[in-house]
């Protein structure tokens, strides 16, 4: 009796919790039975390689995973992770290598990730790359003039043709985002076909989904290497390369499309800025920083706590005890500062070293075992989806089959009850929306779904047996 009336009231109290539209399913595990907001904050916290095997297990986590606000979600909690290209062209630099790095509080730990043109990214011949919320920008050889803008996770990307009409390419490019637009746009610079017309160079930019360039008028010509991370507030930086430039710190910023700067530390003096490779800046912990070397064996970290106030800048780190210089000045890029206060460190594009700041010294790394130099860039693996922010272009998958790029085309089927079109939500999921009713998924007691039910009609829709490639689908 008392077991009946226990049933009772956990019934009843079910029934009164109101239930979000769809959510949580019937005849599900008790873990799909907690909110859809508690569904995702779990997910959102789970590493990239997890969430890749999460979206095999039944078609509301593939559904759930690939939702953008998921997406973005996770964005914000994804660690950053360090890409590498080896250098000169080797077997090694037939790919991309990637580590991503977890804070554990006592120290890190390192997951590793591969991307090949075979089923990542759309080419390994390149001449440029950076990267924005998780999509890679890659600058095709000049003989090409192609480029390309991938998700690697998710072996997604778009071509961009080059609009060069015969010019040769500058050397600044790149992808940012602007939060007021919500799009993605590709900066490009081209020299003037008049040699005599040197003195500048003109600036293209295409807004990801028009799939056109446009020009915004002309540019500076100093020359420009964007550092390891680069990105921040809509907005990419770089360092002076010239001893001539006219400014420590170049910006564009892709909200409102216009080249500009950005003041540093009232420490710098005119007179630096022919010291050039004893300066550098980048973004660090979601702030700007700019690094000046002090000597041979110190440099000192600078952060802009507060974006575009140059009284916010604060001297924040010294890295002492420096390795014995191999150039004229090394190169050291921070990466992230842990949560026990060491400093992991691009060092000289060939290792990543460790700061100790109570030891005050370096230790070596084995995150990347090459024997060659390589092209570093801050990368942070995430779902954003070119089926999203790419609407209107011709999207390609790296690792699509014909098999599967059929399955992925077949938008719309037919209720086998009453006809109703069952609409594909757009971006390859296997998830059918009913333009007049919802459409469910029943599943099993563990939450494994095998068929779609039109709602409207009450009526199986019993996908075809090769339907289920596209969930057993995982990158």
């Amino acid at each position: 009796m008392r077991n009946r009336k226990k049933a009772a009231i956990v019934s009843s109290s079910s029934e009164s919790r109101p239930r979000e539209s769809g959510w949580p399913p019937a005849n599900t595990c008790k873990f799909m039975q907690l909110s859809r907001a508690a569904v995702m904050d779990i997910l959102s916290r789970l590493p990239i390689t997890t969430l890749v095997t999460c979206r095999c297990v039944c078609k509301r986590f593939l559904h759930l995973i690939s939702d953008p606000e998921f997406a973005h979600l996770h964005l914000t909690r994804s660690p950053i992770s360090i890409m590498i290209k080896t250098l000169p062209p080797i077997n090694g630099s037939k790919r991309l290598q990637v580590a991503q790095i977890e804070d554990n509080g006592a120290g890190f730990g390192v997951t590793k990730l591969e991307f090949t043109a075979k089923d990542s990214i759309p080419t390994c011949e390149f001449s440029h790359m950076n990267s924005c919320n998780g999509l890679l920008c890659l600058v095709g050889l000049e003989k090409d003039n192609s480029v390309y803008v991938c998700n690697p996770i998710l072996g997604e990307y778009i071509t961009l043709a080059s609009p060069s009409n015969g010019r040769h390419r500058g050397s600044f490019g790149g992808l940012g985002y602007s939060a007021v637009t919500d799009q993605y746009k590709v900066l490009q610079t081209f020299y003037p076909l008049n040699e005599s017309d040197h003195r500048y160079v003109e600036v293209e930019i295409c807004t990801i989904g028009t799939g056109t360039w446009r020009s915004i008028g002309v540019g500076p010509k100093d020359l420009v290497t964007l550092p390891f991370n680069s990105f921040l507030n809509g907005t990419l930086h770089w360092a002076n390369c010239s001893p001539s430039g006219s400014q420590f710190i170049h910006t564009f910023n892709f909200v409102t499309e216009r080249f500009g700067a950005v003041s540093p530390p009232a420490r710098f003096s005119e007179e630096d800025k022919k010291f050039i490779d004893s300066f550098r800046i980048g973004v660090l912990g979601g702030c700007l920083y700019a690094i000046f070397f002090e000597n041979s064996l110190r440099l000192d970290i600078w952060i802009m706590k507060e974006y575009g106030v140059t009284e916010s800048w604060t001297k924040q780190f010294a890295v002492e005890n420096l390795y014995p210089r191999k150039h004229s000045w090394d190169v050291y890029e921070p990466v992230i500062v842990l949560n026990n206060g060491e400093i992991l460190l691009v060092y000289n594009n060939d290792n990543v070293v460790c700061y100790h700041p109570k030891r005050k010294c370096l230790r070596g790394t084995t995150m990347f075992r090459t024997r060659s130099q390589f092209n570093a860039i801050a990368y942070t693996p995430s779902l954003v989806s070119l089926y999203v922010v790419a609407k209107g272009e011709q999207i390609s998958r790296t690792r699509g089959t014909g098999k599967y790029e059929m399955l992925a085309a077949e938008q719309v089927q037919s209720c086998a009850g009453c006809g109703a079109l069952l609409i594909n939500s757009g971006y390859s999921l296997p998830h059918f929306s009913g333009l007049l009713g919802a459409t469910s998924y029943p599943s099993d007691s563990i939450g494994r779904d095998s068929e779609l039910v039109c709602e409207a009609c009450a009526k199986h829709l019993y996908a075809p047996s090769q339907k289920s490639f596209l969930s057993l689908w995982s990158i």
